[in-house]
This record gives structure tokens, C-alpha cells and sequence, in this order.
């Protein structure tokens, strides 16, 4: 049976602290407003672009970490070269005897092993597009915890609210933590979630008007980094699509994943179960052949 840990708190919320503040984050976007308004805009005199907007937005996304841990026993053959007069080696006690026409010992052992293998998942908790690569920088960035996503709600700032489930994302790795491995016992299998944090990341989204077109077009400040580039704004709080409890709750919807015969239990079994048959089969062919061999013996003793 694959055991399932998961050593972490039931909900961990964090959320980045502003390097960029409003004053800052304000102060870039008045300088690139015109990014607002594509290359157009290049004639267009700065006076003319007025902000008429601006909210904080937070953006979530996941960072799961995950190990995996199995303790096995296999039968193994190991050998080494002997002088050729050596006729037998004893070993602990066991004699072996040096057979064939190579001067060469094997030894019939059993292999005690233990494997570790981690993983690592950091994606965007809206579609899961972006990923990891794009996300990681941020994780250097200071956090701080909250109790719930309506901590960071208020005037003018918006929260994307995350749709993406921890178990999906969870699910979609646990196999690749779960190697297949020659084994003739597991002894122990299990696996670990080491962290399920969902973090938000702020980001300034400033709003401007042409005077002269009355055209609209936002200026987005990445809090953290200073980036700054073309955007939208929403104006409005975004309603939570997916509960908490339900984000961070993976028990129900792994059960599957920890009972014998089921899914990554089943992945370690099938090693096991072809190993086994194939031995079976080995011994069946040397029990068919001598019976060959006998049968063949016999015959050539009645004619003669």
C-alpha cells in the first residue's frame, strides 16, 4: 500500500510584500503611459494622457512540493574472477562452488534498496499556463501569511480568485514521484507532500484616457520586479469561483492513489507481479526441459 503524507498546514495563504509600492508603481507608469496606447500614441502629447484609474491586483499561483520514498528487496547475482585452480570460495561461512568452464564465482544475493525522488510544481492557479520558469523569481521575493483571501480585499484592489484544485495539480504528479522498480518486496512506499502553498503576487494596473479620443489603455506595474507593461483593469471585485477548503483539500480526491491495487499502488504492483512471473516461468521451462531430457533418456534405453 502506497502511504500518502501530507505534513503541512491544511491551508497555507501567502502573500507577497510590495517592493514597488503604489508611489513607486505610479510613478513608472506615468513615465511608459504612452505603452498604453500602442505605437499611435507615439504622436499623441503626453498632457493629453491623463490616469483616470488605478487598483492593486493580486494574482495567485502554486507551489507544491512533493517526495517519494520506497524501501525494497531483490534477488540479485553478483560474480568475480577466480585463479583457474580455485575450485570453490567460501564466503561468510557459504561455500560456493566454481563451475563451468570460466574461472568465475557467483554469488546469489539479496539486494536491500531505498530510493528518494522529489518533485517540484509552481503554476498559475487561474488556467495553469503559466509555469514555472516564468513564476519561480518571485519565490525570493518576502511573504507574509494570511488567514483568508478576504485579508487583501478594499477600495480598488481586485483578487483573482484561483480555480485550480491542489489535488488536479497534485494528481498530475504523484505518478512521475512513483517510480517503477524491479522489486521482490516493497517494504515500505510513500509519499509525501511537503508543501501546498497558494501565494499572491500584487501588481498595480493604472488606467488612461486620451483627452483627445477620449481612448482608454492601462499601464500594469509588477510590484515585485518594477516590469512594466501594457495591461487592463478590472474595477470591480471578482467573485471567489472555488472555496478555500476546497482549494487546499486533496484527501478525498486522492483516497484512489493509497489503496492496494488502485492507480500509483498498482504501478509498483505490476513491476513486482512481472518479475514473479517471470521467475515462475524460468522455473517452468527447467522443470519442462528435464522432463524432456528424461523422457528422451528413457526411450533411448528400450532400444537399446
Amino acid at each position: 500500500m502506497v502511504e500518502l503524507k501530507l505534513d503541512v498546514k491544511k491551508q497555507n495563504l501567502q502573500v507577497f510584500l510590495d517592493v514597488y509600492d503604489y508611489a513607486k508603481s505610479k510613478k513608472l507608469a506615468d513615465e511608459n503611459k504612452k505603452k498604453a496606447f500602442g505605437m499611435l500614441s507615439v504622436f499623441d502629447k503626453a498632457d493629453n494622457i491623463k490616469m483616470t484609474h488605478s487598483e492593486k491586483r493580486y494574482e495567485p499561483f502554486w507551489h507544491i512540493k512533493g517526495e517519494s520514498y520506497i524501501e525494497y528487496l531483490r534477488g540479485n547475482t553478483y560474480g568475480f574472477a577466480v585463479d583457474p585452480q580455485v575450485r570453490s570460495v567460501k564466503i561468510a561461512g557459504k561455500k560456493y562452488e566454481i563451475s563451468g568452464d570460466k574461472p568465475y564465482c557467483t554469488v546469489e544475493a539479496e539486494d536491500h534498496c531505498v530510493e528518494v525522488y522529489t518533485k517540484e510544481l509552481i503554476t498559475d492557479a487561474v488556467e495553469g499556463k503559466q509555469k514555472d520558469k516564468a513564476l519561480r523569481e518571485y519565490l525570493d521575493f518576502k511573504t507574509k501569511n494570511i488567514k483568508e483571501t478576504e485579508d487583501l480585499m478594499g477600495k480598488d484592489k481586485v483578487v483573482i480568485p484561483a480555480k485550480i484544485k491542489a489535488a488536479y495539480l497534485i494528481r498530475g504528479f504523484m505518478k512521475e514521484l512513483i517510480k517503477p522498480v524491479q522489486a521482490d518486496k516493497v517494504l515500505n512506499e510513500t509519499v509525501e507532500i511537503k508543501k501546498r502553498a497558494l501565494y499572491f503576487r500584487p501588481v498595480y494596473a493604472f488606467e488612461f484616457t486620451n483627452k483627445r479620443n477620449r481612448k482608454k489603455g492601462a499601464i500594469e506595474v509588477d510590484a515585485l520586479t518594477g516590469d512594466v507593461e501594457k495591461g487592463k483593469v478590472y474595477k470591480t471585485e471578482l467573485g471567489e469561483l472555488v472555496p478555500e477548503g476546497a482549494l487546499f483539500d486533496v484527501g478525498a480526491e486522492l483516497a484512489s492513489f493509497v489503496i492496494p491495487g488502485a492507480a500509483l499502488g498498482a504501478e509498483i504492483s505490476k513491476v513486482i507481479k512481472k518479475k514473479r512471473d517471470d521467475a515462475k516461468a524460468a522455473k517452468q521451462m527447467k522443470k519442462s526441459r528435464a522432463a524432456m531430457e528424461s523422457r528422451s533418456k528413457g526411450k533411448k534405453k528400450k532400444k537399446k
